[in-house]
């Protein structure tokens, strides 16, 4: 936890820096759905983890899709689906370490101390634990167990609150300080007026 706080501090401590940190999130993106683009090719589905709305009915019915071809194609998006969530979180988590660090007021460093921006990375874990309840679900297969599909289901649920949470976060942080920027410029302006002969 100290060492990760460490990394986004290190990451927000200058403008160029978070728009690399940027610039890594939509490469990552692009290469996340490129992959499943290959896997949709093959099938005419997207995969498992893309769609939102899946349900243990549906899964069920998809699994006939994951054979030969295709289920390489899923394993290799899979694969990269273990680092994808963790450089999204970070990107979420640089943006609002790097947005409280420029906030002046208190609130701000409260936040701060608080770890606030490491909740980012609570989605990560249950889109690490939807991975591999739907891996073990296609390594058995039509006879996986009841409790491993609704596994999967719960934590994309869970996944999906993370993500909705951290992005909601992001976004008024940003309004925040967004209006303490604004105010402090007004304020100091004022000022200047003021003192002038």
């Amino acid at each position: 936890m100290k060492r990760l706080r460490q990394v986004l501090y290190f990451l927000s401590s200058h403008w160029w820096q978070v728009l690399l940190v940027t610039a890594l999130n939509f490469a990552s993106f692009t290469l996340l759905f490129s992959l499943e683009a290959r896997f949709e090719t093959l099938t005419g589905q997207p995969v498992y983890d893309t769609q939102n709305a899946l349900t243990p009915a549906l899964l069920r019915d998809q699994l006939g899709l994951y054979q030969g071809e295709a289920r390489q194609a899923y394993f290799l998006f899979a694969a990269y689906d273990f680092i994808f969530p963790f450089v999204a979180a970070l990107f979420v988590a640089v943006l609002l370490t790097w947005l409280l660090r420029i906030n002046p007021t208190r609130l701000a460093k409260r936040l701060l101390n608080w770890n606030l921006p490491l909740y980012a990375f609570i989605g990560t874990l249950f889109d690490w634990m939807e991975n591999i309840s739907l891996l073990t679900v296609l390594g058995y297969g039509s006879t996986a167990p009841v409790f491993w599909v609704n596994a999967a289901i719960l934590f994309k649920r869970l996944k999906l609150i993370g993500l909705s949470v951290s992005f909601t976060t992001l976004f008024v942080i940003a309004i925040f300080t967004i209006i303490t920027w604004l105010r402090h410029t007004w304020k100091n302006r004022s000022q200047l007026l003021t003192e002038a002969p």
